[in-house]
This record gives C-alpha cells, sequence and structure tokens, in this order.
C-alpha cells in the first residue's frame, strides 16, 4: 500500500511545482546561451507582396550581416526589457538596441526570415 501513495502523490506533486513555476513566466528570462545577434531596431518600412511587415520592427546594423533586415517578432517571440522582465512590443522602437535569439530554422532569403525566440532590449 505505501507504493501506491507514493504514486498517488507524485502527480500531485508535479502539479504543484507546476502551478508554482507557471507563476514564474511573466518574469522573462533571456536564454542562457549568447545571443545570435545584436542590432538596432528599424520600422519595417512597406508592405510587401505578402502583405505584412508594415510598420513591424526589423534588425538593422546587425553584428552579423546574415540577419540584416530580419523581422524581429515571429509566431511566440518573447519581448524582454532591459532588467530582463517580460515586456510589451512596443519598447522595440525605432532605435533602441537589442539582442536576439533565433531558433534553428530560417529561410535563406533577403532578408533573411527566422523564428525569433527572444528580443531583449539593450537601451531604449
Amino acid at each position: 500500500m505505501p507504493s501506491t501513495l507514493r504514486r498517488a502523490a507524485a502527480p500531485a506533486a508535479l502539479l504543484a511545482a507546476a502551478v508554482v513555476l507557471s507563476g514564474c513566466g511573466d518574469v522573462g528570462l533571456a536564454p542562457e546561451e549568447p545571443s545570435d545577434v545584436r542590432g538596432v531596431v528599424a520600422d519595417g518600412g512597406a508592405v510587401d507582396d505578402d502583405g505584412g511587415r508594415a510598420g513591424r520592427p526589423v534588425l538593422v546594423r546587425a553584428s552579423d550581416p546574415y540577419y540584416e533586415g530580419m523581422a524581429l517578432l515571429t509566431d511566440g517571440t518573447e519581448v524582454l526589457d532591459v532588467d530582463g522582465s517580460a515586456a510589451d512590443v512596443a519598447v522595440l522602437v525605432a532605435g533602441a538596441m537589442v539582442e536576439v535569439w533565433v531558433d534553428e530554422v530560417c529561410q535563406e532569403s533577403d532578408p533573411v526570415q527566422c523564428g525569433v525566440e527572444v528580443v531583449q532590449l539593450l537601451e531604449p
């Protein structure tokens, strides 16, 4: 009987841990690994053939030219303030310095199209 109680208690403990950790979701933390690129936010400019990007933030003056002109907001992008706390996309104004973490998949286009995981504000 003790082993049955342990099995029943384990899911309850996992659920409690999940609830506690979910409360930390608003904190927002930059990934531990180094960012993929740093640069400056610019306005995305004119609407392209697919109807996207007008007024959407893009990366310019990129530390790695491969990412020059890349859109900064993709599905699931987390935006962080200077202190690492979660921030609204409104902080991504033209001229702001940022560092960016991308996922492993980038479409080889001009500009490159990557899944952007995290954008952290370095200087407003």
